[in-house]
């Protein structure tokens, strides 16, 4: 937090501190700065205590996993194929039945490039 100019007393509870090594674990420490940067440019008055932080909303921050963004395909590139013994792994699509009887093809909503807002 120092180095993102975030200085602040670290001196609290046992408790406190018990459960900042819990959040970071869970959370990781990129997760509490940015949410720190984010509390400080809002804050009416300067923050002195990282106990500020702690009861501020470092305790509701989501695990790290739901923090990492999904990587993308590079463009051009398809996805990796689900698998889906319905799916063609080449067109990425799936021949469905429709209410009246009729087979048509339908983009996988697993792996086509169009699916889930990705680029083609």
């Amino acid at each position: 937090m120092t180095e993102a100019g975030i200085v602040v007393s670290w001196s609290m509870q046992a408790g406190d501190t018990m459960q900042i090594a819990s959040i970071v674990e869970r959370a990781g420490v990129p997760a509490m700065v940015k949410f720190a940067l984010d509390t400080k440019a809002t804050a009416r008055q300067p923050i002195r205590y990282a106990t500020f932080f702690l009861r501020g909303g470092w305790k509701g921050l989501p695990p790290a996993a739901a923090n990492v963004p999904q990587p993308r395909p590079a463009a051009g590139t398809k996805p990796a194929h689900c698998g889906d013994p319905d799916c063609d792994e080449i067109s990425r699509t799936r021949e469905v039945e429709d209410d009246r009887g009729l087979r048509h093809l339908e983009r996988c909503p697993d792996c086509h490039p169009a699916s889930k807002g990705q680029a083609a």
